[in-house]
């Protein structure tokens, strides 16, 4: 059984592969922290926006609506999680005797 190679490894395959002589800078704890809450926020818009498209007769339909909040409640309940979670290794470094 022959297997043929790969032609096309598509956009998100291919950037994955860094090239060799250009390391990618590392993202802090911070960055990802930072673009979290501007996902939840655009989320969290984007709610908002639909609800108000709905309750004004606008073209959204409820069922767009109650994605738009579950995916803003879902993003929002993620990020209080890793909130806390950061909180707890806080305290417990904070508990470790030197």
């Amino acid at each position: 059984m022959a297997v043929g190679g790969v032609s096309n490894i598509g956009p998100v395959a291919s950037r994955l592969v860094q090239p060799a002589g250009d390391p990618a800078p590392a993202a802090g704890f911070g960055d990802s922290l930072q673009r979290g809450l501007q996902s939840v926020s655009q989320l969290e818009r984007a709610a908002d926006d639909a609800a108000l498209s709905f309750a004004t007769d606008g073209p959204t339909a409820v069922h767009e609506v109650m994605t738009a909040t579950t995916k803003s409640q879902l993003a929002t309940e993620t990020l209080v999680a890793v909130r806390n979670r950061a909180v707890e290794a806080y305290q417990e470094i904070m508990r470790l005797q030197v």
